[in-house]
């Protein structure tokens, strides 16, 4: 119970130190780059010295913005099965739902972020990079398969321990 209590304590600590203040950034970011073309300057993304922004980058800034809008909401769906587990109901449907629902949403980002990023060096950078190392498009897809499976093992437990409680 030691090791939960912890884990919980350190995902709270990511939730209010991390993602609290990145939504309202990435929200007036996003919003903000349509009025002021000089906030994609300031990255220089695409690095040459005159920049003009034009719309397919800011298309791009919002894809990005938008997985990471995704990636937040499966961190606040694990924050909230965490407490589940406090409750000592880990076989609970909210519980293998949620599981089932944060493994979706990070395959999905994933895949999405790494196309975002062949096709942004692609398309902006005229470059053609393959990375078959570690990359963390790599980890979100595998931690997405990892939600999954965790959610099918979850249910295959639920459904043995309800047999067993009906055996005397």
């Amino acid at each position: 119970m030691k090791k939960l209590i912890i884990l919980k304590a350190l995902v709270d600590f990511i939730w209010i130190v991390t993602c609290l203040p990145l939504i309202p950034i990435a929200l007036f970011f996003s919003v903000y780059m349509f009025f002021n073309e000089g906030v994609l300057k300031t990255f220089n993304v695409l690095n040459q010295g005159l920049i003009i922004t034009p719309w397919y980058l800011k298309i791009v800034a919002l894809l990005v913005v938008s997985v990471l809008f995704v990636c937040i909401y499966s961190f606040y769906l694990f924050r909230k099965t965490l407490r589940y587990f406090q409750n000592r109901k880990p076989f609970d449907d909210y519980v293998i739902g949620s599981y089932k629902r944060i493994g979706q949403l990070l395959l999905v980002s994933g895949i999405s972020a790494a196309l975002i990023s062949f096709s942004f060096y692609l398309f902006f950078k005229n470059s053609l990079t393959l990375n078959f190392g570690l990359s963390p498009y790599l980890f979100m897809v595998c931690l997405g398969l990892f939600f999954l499976v965790l959610s099918e093992t979850f249910k295959i437990a639920k459904t043995a321990k309800q047999e067993n409680e009906l055996t005397i």
